[in-house]
């Protein structure tokens, strides 16, 4: 929720400095600071959809979980680990 929260308060930011870099732009005198502002700008939209975006770390986490919760419900659990790894080369073969 803060995270969101952020990335809206970086993008209305972002927004007014395009505006001002547009503004600046049509003036001859202030182009390159027109420019500059509106790169910063763009960069500034870039930093806010990253923050809305999911962390690495909790896509770990996520993938991490939904393993464990396979793992506790598949039937290769209760085989002995020989034998596990006989079925293992078995369906690799065949997936290939």
């Amino acid at each position: 929720m803060l995270r969101s929260l952020a990335a809206v308060l970086i993008w209305l930011v972002a927004s007014l400095l395009l505006v001002l870099s547009i503004v600046l732009c049509i003036t001859i005198l202030l182009l390159p600071v027109g420019v500059l502002l509106g790169l910063v700008a763009l960069r500034l939209y870039v930093v806010g959809f990253g923050l809305l975006l999911p962390r690495s770390r909790d896509i770990e986490k996520g993938v991490r979980k939904q393993a464990r919760r396979w793992w506790r419900k598949s039937p290769l659990r209760d085989l002995s680990t020989k034998r596990t790894r006989r079925r293992a080369r078995k369906i690799m073969r065949l997936g290939r």
